[in-house]
């Protein structure tokens, strides 16, 4: 650290206080052992410390360690923000506490909020705390604070039934274990379509993530790096596709005998070109077909995610629904009808209704209509 920026730091922080005896007591001793909480989550922090020196201190120093997939959401003026690096693997908070911390009195702490990342896993935070300036160093590319407040501490009427069942040592960190629950929900729609034959009629198939968290792009096991399938539509047999999109590949199985007729059915993927790809809750991939309602034929199709191990998610049900043809309540004209017209508009609510994905290149593998 050049000299210029070391005593830049060490007046931010405030004069040096004489050093405390190794056995002062000072010690961080109250925070939240142990939580659960979902991905994209807010967790709102409080702790505390104890002086147990027999002096009076004028200031003391608070450094918070989150795991890298979490994050100090507060601003506070009097600390300093840094984020996790190849030398620090930590985002960390470093503050400078100023009032007099009495011998023997116990002292609140509200922290503020701090972020989960949508793909976080489990982890912890740590905290400690010092009467000296020397254990709580400052990263040289650390921020400063620039919120309007402060981070202060108030006394305590009584320490009983407010530190944990064996205090910290003096100097030894409280540990915050967060344990992430709740992954994805990832989930297609129902369609209905109606109309009389002839007609032509649009669908538009989704594949969502509902949240809480986020997923990670879905990759097949080839070499060129395709996205993997991850919707299965099986047409219902009065419809016959005009149109597919780019992204879905049909095939037909053939028919054996009259009990079994053939079946029109597609695979689509999701049009991402990176496997660091992530699809946070609210984001979606849309496949819009057009069809011709060819025969009045009630038989309904299916739309259904195909049965892999990263789609394991909260909630199954939703990983398949039925695609429905209403030939007998049509009246002119063509139109679709969405079952799931609330989920997407949940689904825009999360996510703004931005398409997130990248387009595929044209040359990417691609067949459109029946086969």
């Amino acid at each position: 650290m050049p000299a210029a920026v070391a005593a830049g730091l060490l007046l931010s922080l405030g004069p040096a206080h004489p050093a405390a005896a190794e056995d002062d007591g000072l010690r961080f001793d109250e925070a939240i052992e142990r939580v659960t909480v979902s991905p994209g989550a807010a967790l709102y922090l409080s702790g505390g410390f104890t002086n147990g020196t027999d002096r009076t201190l004028d200031a003391v120093y608070l450094q918070v360690d989150l795991d890298r997939q979490f994050t100090m959401g507060s601003a506070f003026r009097n600390c300093w923000y840094s984020a996790a690096d190849t030398e620090v693997r930590v985002n960390r908070m470093t503050c400078r506490l100023e009032g007099a911390v009495r011998p023997g009195r116990s002292y609140d702490l509200y922290l503020g909020g701090a972020r989960i990342d949508s793909e976080a896993g489990n982890g912890r935070i740590t905290y400690r705390v010092s009467a000296e300036r020397g254990d709580a160093p400052i990263s040289p590319a650390a921020r400063r604070g620039r919120g309007p407040e402060t981070l202060a501490f108030t006394e305590r009427d009584s320490a009983e039934g407010r530190v944990r069942p064996a205090p910290a040592e003096p100097g030894t960190p409280v540990t915050t274990a967060v344990e992430v629950g709740g992954t994805h929900d990832l989930a297609v729609n129902e369609v209905t379509l109606s109309g009389r034959p002839g007609d032509v009629v649009k669908g538009d198939f989704f594949f969502v993530n509902k949240g809480p968290g986020a997923v990670r792009a879905s990759f097949d096991d080839e070499p060129d790096n395709d996205a993997a399938v991850v919707v299965e539509l099986t047409v219902p047999p009065a419809l016959k596709v005009v149109k597919a999109p780019s992204h879905c590949r049909g095939s037909r199985t053939k028919a054996k005998g009259a009990a079994t007729p053939s079946t029109i059915r597609y695979v689509c993927w999701q049009k991402r070109l990176y496997r660091e790809s992530v699809m946070s809750p609210g984001q979606f991939e849309h496949f819009p077909f057009t069809f011709r309602i060819d025969r009045a034929d009630g038989t309904p199709g299916r739309i259904a995610m195909p049965d892999r191990r990263e789609f394991k998610d909260d909630d199954p049900s939703d990983n398949s629904a039925a695609v429905k043809v209403d030939i007998a309540g049509a009246g002119s004209g063509s139109s679709t009808r969405w079952a799931a017209a609330s989920l997407l508009t949940a689904v825009l609510a999360l996510g703004g209704g931005a398409l997130w994905l990248r387009r595929r290149s044209s040359a990417a593998r691609t067949d459109g209509g029946d086969r």
